[in-house]
Parts: structure tokens; C-alpha cells; sequence
């Protein structure tokens, strides 16, 4: 009871200083001053429960969550909203999470009927190529994205262009796939495409030109704020590991 009563003080004072913190009215401080359990589950289901249901990273983490326990938990809700409304807008919706969730066939099957459909919206076409992307049919995703610029020749997409480029790697069209990393080292707002760029540079003997790119890579993490380095981690690992290898 004494560890009961403690915590139930530590509640107190956190939700107080929470809500002298975030502005909220006087009185809340003395339902949780006066009222210790009522108050607290008032306050936390009032105030600060929707606060956190609107914040981006929770609702993140609690998808995260969800997901680990239930893997097919929003495929299901996804494929009941198209069951009952087959509009274009639920079978994109339906087609991104079968591409999340390892079904890309399916989502190219998806994404067709919206296209056969006459819904030749550039982002419909660009998760179409992401999907084909997926599914490794390397020559359609190609394809897509040239139909895409044609019927669109303003469309700019950074995760387009890379994706572009990928394919042609994958194509075996190297000096393509080279040329296309090459104005995406300076254009992509991140690393993943400045380290395929390396990678490929590597692959090819081009080590020299490889060991540029990757210590650039750690020049602009230097010099960007933290929450870039933390968003590009897996990259910047990455063109570590590489630049390690490169210096052997």
C-alpha cells in the first residue's frame, strides 16, 4: 500500500506540472491535488489521451505496436472499407498496405483497375511502379515511370527518380543507372540514394569516386542537426561499413 500510495503521488505531480506547463485552466491542478485517483483518471482521459492520440509519433508507435501483434490487422480493415465502398481512393489505400505488407501482386492488380478505369493520377502511377518495384519486375517499373513523365512532364518525385534508377541497376544498365545516381547524389533529400550511388561506384572498381561519395555522406551528418542523423541512421551505418571496407 505504501508503494501504491507513493506512485499515486508521483502521478500527481506529473500531471500537475503538465497541465501548469501546457496552460490548462487552475482547477485541473486542484482535482489532482484533491481528488488523487478520480483526479488523475479524469485528467489523463480528458486531457492528455486525445493530446497523445494526435501526436504523430505515438500514433506511430502505436501502430507499430499493433502490427507486431497483429500483422493482417489493417490489411482486413483496408479490404472491409473496399468491400463496402469500391471507390479509387480505398482500393489505393487497400494496395499500399498489401505493398507494406509483402503482397506487391496484389497491389499492382489493384492499382490497374484504377488506371483502367481512367485514373491516370501521376501518384496512382508512382505506386504502381512502386509495387512492380517490389515484386522485382524491374522492365514494368521502368516503363511506368516513362509513361508517368510523359503524361506528366512536371511531376517531380525524389523517391521516383530513385526508384528509377534502381530498376535500371537491377536491368544491368549500368551506365544508366550510374548517370541517374549521379544527379540524385545532389538532388534527394537523404542518403539512400547517395549510398546506392557509392555502392554501385564500388561495384564497378570506380573506388576512388566510391570513397568521395561516402565521405560526403558523414560530412553533411557532421553538419546536419540531430534529428537528420537519426532519420538516415541506417544509411549513414551503412556508408560507414563501406568506407571501413574501402580503406582495407
Amino acid at each position: 500500500m505504501p508503494v501504491l500510495g507513493g506512485l499515486i503521488i508521483l502521478i500527481q505531480i506529473a500531471f500537475a506540472i503538465h497541465a501548469i506547463r501546457t496552460g490548462r485552466e487552475t482547477f485541473w491542478i486542484y482535482i489532482i491535488a484533491f481528488l488523487p485517483g478520480i483526479g488523475c483518471a479524469v485528467y489523463f482521459f480528458t486531457q492528455i489521451l486525445p493530446e497523445m492520440q494526435n501526436n504523430r509519433a505515438v500514433r506511430s508507435a502505436g501502430n507499430t505496436i499493433l502490427k507486431a501483434i497483429d500483422p493482417e490487422r489493417e490489411l482486413r480493415r483496408r479490404k472491409e472499407e473496399l468491400e463496402i465502398a469500391d471507390t479509387v481512393q480505398n482500393r489505393v489505400k487497400l494496395a499500399d498496405e498489401c505493398i507494406e505488407s509483402g503482397f506487391p501482386t496484389e497491389a499492382i492488380a489493384l492499382l490497374q483497375r484504377c488506371l483502367n478505369n481512367g485514373h491516370d493520377d501521376p501518384d496512382i502511377l508512382l505506386k504502381l511502379a512502386q509495387a512492380q518495384f517490389v515484386a522485382a519486375q524491374f522492365q514494368e517499373t521502368v516503363d511506368t515511370l516513362d509513361s508517368l513523365i510523359r503524361a506528366n512532364p512536371n511531376f517531380r518525385s525524389p523517391d521516383g527518380h530513385l526508384l528509377y534508377a534502381r530498376s535500371l541497376e537491377a536491368l544491368g544498365k549500368i551506365p544508366q543507372a550510374l548517370e541517374e545516381y549521379q544527379a540524385l547524389a545532389v538532388s534527394y533529400p537523404g542518403e539512400e540514394a547517395r549510398w546506392h550511388y557509392a555502392h554501385l561506384l564500388h561495384q564497378q572498381g570506380q573506388t576512388g569516386r566510391a570513397r568521395q561519395v561516402l565521405e560526403e555522406m558523414q560530412l553533411r551528418a557532421r553538419r546536419s542537426p540531430k534529428y537528420y542523423r537519426r532519420k538516415e541512421l541506417e544509411w549513414l551505418k551503412q556508408a560507414e561499413q563501406l568506407l571501413k571496407t574501402l580503406q582495407e
